[in-house]
């Protein structure tokens, strides 16, 4: 039987010491993973660059905050990289028009980096939603939509797509909830 030894730990304790070999080893390993998804966001490659810089930046910045109790390091990272991408499109005031463009290739694509166990099927999830719901989710973690803004571009209350969306999610949680009993 053979082990896998985990560096995590022993690559966020060198983070932490503001070793720059680290930070360079960290950038070679994840950058493309993170460009991904930035990528996927944004839909830019100009501003998805400069959104990658920010987010190794950020991740230089505040590795003294990563709790591994809390998550994996890529998860982490990944947190980080999506919030910097919704902050670079958002700021960016993009029409409604480049926002909703295909979505589907958002949520059904491989991940990134190949299959890490970060990754848990939602595209399968989100299958099993009503195409409402799978609107909303897509349009609201995937895009990037304020609730204000998904209230105006589906022409629904900004109170029924708070509700639909908190109902949609508890549908995902307990979807996911079986796959991992």
């Amino acid at each position: 039987m053979s082990k896998t030894i985990d560096f995590t730990p022993l690559l966020v304790a060198r983070l932490k010491a503001r070793d720059e070999s680290a930070f360079e080893f960290l950038y070679d390993q994840y950058s493309a993973a993170l460009y991904g998804i930035i990528s996927r966001t944004v839909n830019h490659t100009e501003t998805a660059e400069e959104t990658l810089t920010d987010t190794f930046l950020k991740i230089w910045d505040q590795i003294d905050k990563y709790d591994p109790d809390k998550g994996t390091l890529f998860t982490w990272m990944y947190r980080i990289a999506r919030n910097q991408a919704i902050d670079a499109r958002r700021s960016r005031n993009f029409k409604a028009g480049e926002k909703s463009a295909e979505l589907d290739h958002v949520v059904y694509l491989q991940s990134a980096d190949g299959g890490r166990e970060d990754f848990i099927g939602l595209d399968k999830v989100l299958d099993n939603l009503e195409e409402m719901c799978r609107k909303l989710l897509k349009l609201n973690f995937f895009l990037g939509y304020t609730h204000a803004e998904i209230s105006e571009k589906e022409n629904m209350a900004l109170g029924s797509v708070k509700t639909k969306i908190r109902s949609c999610l508890k549908n995902v949680k307990t979807q996911l909830h079986a796959d991992f009993d």
